[in-house]
C-alpha cells in the first residue's frame, strides 16, 4: 500500500506542476491555456536531448530548457492570443488546441512516436525502502520538485508586487489598466514563465514518463481535472488536486484495473463540482447584474 501512495504522489507530482503552468497563464490573463501540458512534453524531449543524447549537465539542460520554453511560449501568446480579434473565451479556447495540435505534430514528424529512455538526475536508480514501501530516488526528488514549483508559485501570487499585479489584472482587468499595471507585459511573462517553467521541470519528468511526444494530451486532462479540484488560480490548489487525482488513479489501477482510472477521475470532478463549484481552495466571484 505504501508503495502505491509512493507511485500516486509520483503522478501527482507531475499533474501539479502541469496545473501551476495552468494557473500561472490564467492568473495573469483569465485564459485556460490548453496547449499547457505539450510544454511538458517538450520538456521530456528536450531532456533526452540534452541528457541523452548530447550528455549535457543537468545544470545546462535546466536554464536551456527554460529559455527554450520562455520562446515557445512567447510564439503562442503573439500567434494564439494577441492576433485573436476580441480575444473571446471561445477563441481562446479554440487558438491554444490548435496550437498544443501544432506542437505535437511537430514532435512527432521530428521525433517519432517512440517512448526514449531518460536518465535519472539523480546517481542512484536503485528502489530504496521507506516507510515501509519503496520508491526510487529520483520520484522522491519529483516530488520535491513539485512542492518547490508550487511554494514558490504560491509566494511569488502573494507577496511580490508582480504576483499582487497579476491577481489585481485576473479580478478586474479595467480597473488594473486605470491603476497603472501593464496588462499586455504581465500576459507575455506569463506564457513565458509558464512554457520555460514546464521545459525546464523535464529532466525530473521524463524518468518517469519517458521522452515522448504522445504524452501531451493526456496529462492536459488530468492536470485541467486537478486544477478543477484545487480550484482555478490556486497554486496550493493544484498541489491538493493533483495529489487527489494522483493517489486516486494509483489505488484505482493497482485494486481494480487501469481501465476504470479515467472514470474514477472524473466522478471525483464531478463530486467535487457538485459540492464546491469553484474548487476546494477557489473564490467564489459574485458579480452584480
Amino acid at each position: 500500500m505504501i508503495t502505491t501512495i509512493y507511485s500516486g504522489l509520483t503522478l501527482a507530482a507531475i499533474y501539479a506542476i502541469v496545473a501551476v503552468g495552468f494557473n500561472i497563464v490564467f492568473i495573469a490573463t483569465g485564459t485556460i491555456n490548453f496547449a499547457q501540458a505539450q510544454y511538458a512534453m517538450l520538456g521530456t524531449l528536450a531532456a533526452w536531448l540534452g541528457l541523452q543524447l548530447f550528455h549535457l549537465n543537468l545544470l545546462l539542460v535546466i536554464p536551456i530548457g527554460f529559455i527554450f520554453g520562455a520562446v515557445i511560449g512567447l510564439i503562442e501568446e503573439r500567434a494564439a492570443i494577441r492576433l485573436l480579434p476580441g480575444h473571446s473565451v471561445h477563441g481562446e479556447l479554440v487558438t491554444t488546441v490548435g496550437f498544443s495540435i501544432l506542437i505535437e505534430g511537430l514532435a512527432i514528424a521530428l521525433f517519432g512516436t517512440n517512448p526514449e529512455p531518460v536518465p535519472s538526475p539523480v546517481t542512484s536508480n536503485q528502489a530504496i525502502s521507506l516507510l515501509g514501501g519503496r520508491v526510487y530516488p529520483y520520484q522522491l526528488l519529483l516530488i520535491a520538485t513539485a512542492v518547490a514549483i508550487v511554494l514558490g508559485a504560491e509566494l511569488f501570487s502573494r507577496r511580490t508586487l508582480l504576483g499582487l499585479a497579476s491577481l489585481a489584472t485576473a479580478e478586474d482587468k479595467v480597473a488594473a489598466i486605470v491603476r497603472g499595471i501593464n496588462v499586455r507585459r504581465l500576459q507575455i511573462g506569463a506564457f513565458m514563465l509558464a512554457g520555460g517553467l514546464l521545459i525546464a521541470a523535464g529532466p525530473f519528468i521524463a524518468p518517469v514518463t519517458y521522452a515522448t511526444s504522445t504524452i501531451g494530451d493526456t496529462l492536459n486532462i488530468k492536470a485541467f481535472v486537478a486544477m478543477s479540484i484545487g480550484g482555478f488560480g490556486s497554486p496550493k490548489g493544484a498541489l491538493v488536486g493533483g495529489v487527489a487525482a494522483g493517489l486516486l488513479e494509483a489505488f484505482v489501477g493497482r485494486y481494480l484495473s487501469s481501465n476504470f482510472e479515467n472514470l474514477a477521475l472524473l466522478l471525483l470532478l464531478l463530486v467535487v463540482l457538485i459540492l464546491r463549484p469553484y474548487g476546494l481552495f477557489g473564490e467564489r466571484v459574485e458579480r452584480a447584474v
